[in-house]
């Protein structure tokens, strides 16, 4: 994993993105000093997303089987810890 300044990466850019795509290494950018944001190839930012959606299915999933118990609003309220007065007043 390499890591560019924008400034770097402005001068480099067509570079840098071919490499990544063709090894899958990541590029880590920094802004100052700070790393802001990360360069990853189409491959691994699909994989990412299927990732993603498989773990929301699974979540779904679980909240399905789970029950639930209903509750009045002022038991919500209480719950929360929510003061009725501004609840009503909004």
């Amino acid at each position: 994993m390499s890591t560019f300044s924008l400034r770097d990466l402005r001068a480099n850019l067509g570079a840098v993105v071919r490499e990544v795509a063709t090894s899958g290494d990541e590029v880590i950018i920094t802004d100052s000093g700070t790393e802001v944001a990360v360069l990853i190839s189409m491959a691994d930012y699909e994989r990412l997303h299927e990732h993603a959606d498989i773990a929301d299915a699974l979540r779904l999933r679980h909240m399905r089987e789970t029950s639930f118990e209903t509750m009045s609003l002022s038991e919500m309220v209480e719950e929360l810890g929510v003061d009725p007065a501004v609840v009503l007043a909004s």
